[in-house]
């Protein structure tokens, strides 16, 4: 039987291990608001167009935040909101 050497990983992507730890430490936690793209009842599509350079912006804020585009946009808008007092 041949020994196969162990595949190369491509830099920025996490292990299966890390992912898996990352995933169990975030257990139990409570986001502050719903932070999930879903087709939740209530909840209302809308179309927006975004300027290509502050799209890719927003992208790399919900990336860095762990969460999606839409998510990120949602939670930036209601603490933009909650802060000007119209909650």
């Amino acid at each position: 039987m041949a020994i196969a050497k162990i595949p190369q990983r491509k830099p920025g992507v996490p292990t299966a291990e890390a992912a898996a730890a990352k995933f169990i430490g975030g257990a139990g936690t409570k986001p502050p608001l719903a932070l999930e793209d879903d087709n939740t009842p209530g909840r209302k599509p809308v179309m927006i167009r975004f300027d290509p350079v502050l799209l890719a912006r927003v992208d790399k804020a919900a990336k860095r935040s762990g969460i999606s585009r839409s998510a990120w946009v949602q939670y930036t808008l209601s603490q933009s909101l909650r802060e000007e007092g119209d909650d």
